[in-house]
């Protein structure tokens, strides 16, 4: 009895935890990511919202497509970085990760939302995309010297 106490307190304190600072969420994300697995991952991050709960079909499809087409086929994970963080007034923010694997890296992107004082997921994403994105940002029309003020 004991035990399924400090379970049921721990689960608490990780809800708690993961909805009183976007960054929170974001980080717990990354942890169980790399220490656990992404499917646990991906549990925690969806279970911030719970207006997920009617779209396990789709969270189902998010797993398995990160599992095999990222997990299973990129190599080692070595970790992620911040590439942007973009908000929208002071209750919506959009967080871009560079996921590192060896063999390339993937782009997470995250959208959080407070609607009432506790952050959740909205969004979550990944790509590769990148060669696009440098491709485009590298055409002449987007040179400094280019650009209309």
């Amino acid at each position: 009895m004991k035990n399924l106490v400090i379970i049921v307190l721990l689960f608490c304190s990780l809800d708690l935890l993961a909805q009183d600072e976007p960054q929170k969420i974001i980080n717990e994300f990354f942890k169980l990511y790399r220490d656990k697995n992404s499917d646990v991952a991906l549990d925690f991050l969806f279970g911030t919202n719970k207006w997920m709960n009617d779209s396990k079909d789709q969270i189902e499809n998010v797993k398995f497509k990160i599992n095999s087409t990222v997990v299973k086929s990129m190599g080692e994970y070595y970790g992620y970085e911040l590439l942007t963080t973009k908000t929208v007034g002071e209750k919506l923010i959009f967080y871009t990760y560079l996921v590192k694997y060896d063999r390339q890296p993937i782009r997470f992107s995250f959208l959080l939302y407070n609607p009432n004082g506790q952050w959740r997921l909205q969004n979550f994403s990944f790509d590769d995309a990148f060669k696009d994105d440098l491709q485009e940002a590298s055409k002449s029309y987007r040179m400094k010297e280019n650009l209309e003020y």
